[in-house]
């Protein structure tokens, strides 16, 4: 009887101990659920709270850590995303998510040396991981580093033809190698892709203009100017590309030999660069 009793205390003594770690568990379920429909609704520090409460509860998690870093990010506190993703990278340093996150962070704080080691090791981890691909591009880019920036996106619009944002991008970068017919070539895809974007057409003008065919370079700034009614840039591009074409026809006809802009000089605005996501 005596030995009943001391078994039955003995097997509550256990159940006690076990109770709280499943109880945590659970409970970092239920703020991680919350967290997430918090950043469905765009309340990201809302949501890191719930994700910290998650990682209290269920500190071996990396998802935890994953999840709080990623709502930090899109709240803007870069420094701590920066630390979460690092704990993720310490905790499974053969995981490519934690590089990959952490190369997000430093692009957006503009350490592109760093956000290319980051995305470099996020990449040998997961060489079909698209969007590192996407952001090591923009870092490329970001240092001039164009032709590495070109094989980024081309990865990019391997896995999808279409994809607008690389369009663009490795737009900018032939344009920037002075390879106008390549650049011409991606943004006349992006017009088809979407034929209202009014900066699509901005930038194939541009290059249009660079590459010396002021007829096209008009007729996509008009473009704009129809999407954009009183585009003060467009409008200004069409006076300077006007104002060149009879200047260049002066030149070849006078005896006198003026000197006319060169074919490939620049309006008096260039086309916006591209920006991170």
């Amino acid at each position: 009887m005596k030995q009943g009793k001391r078994s039955l205390i003995f097997g509550l003594i256990l159940l006690a101990l076990g109770a709280p770690q499943i109880f945590a568990q659970g409970d970092s379920a239920e703020h991680t659920r919350k967290g997430v429909e918090l950043g469905k609704n765009k309340k990201y520090a809302e949501a890191a709270e719930e994700f910290g409460l998650a990682i209290k509860a269920d500190p071996q998690d990396t998802k935890h850590y994953l999840n709080r870093g990623k709502a930090l990010k899109a709240a803007g506190k870069l420094s701590e995303a920066d630390k979460d993703f690092s704990k993720v990278i310490e905790m499974k340093p053969g995981a490519p998510y934690g590089f990959a996150e952490r190369g997000k962070v430093k692009v957006a704080q503009k350490n592109f040396d760093g956000a290319i080691e980051d995305l470099d090791k996020a990449i040998d981890l997961n060489e079909d991981d698209i969007d590192s691909y996407r952001y090591r591009g923009f870092a490329h880019v970001s240092k001039n580093e164009f032709e590495k920036a070109i094989e980024d996106y081309s990865k990019v619009l391997a896995d999808k033809a279409s994809d607008g944002q690389a369009l663009e991008r490795r737009g900018f970068a032939y344009r920037s190698l002075k390879q106008y017919d390549k650049a011409i070539e991606d943004f006349t895809k992006l017009i088809t892709a979407s034929p209202k974007d009014a900066e699509a057409y901005r930038r194939r003008g541009y290059a249009y203009s660079l590459s010396g065919e002021n007829a096209k370079a008009l007729e996509d700034y008009r473009k704009v100017l129809e999407l954009k009614p009183g585009d003060a840039d467009a409008t200004t591009r069409i006076k300077s590309v006007e104002a060149r074409k009879p200047a260049a026809d002066a030149g070849a006809s006078s005896a006198a030999g003026a000197v006319s802009p060169a074919p490939g000089g620049a309006p008096a605005h260039s086309a916006p660069a591209p920006s991170p996501r």
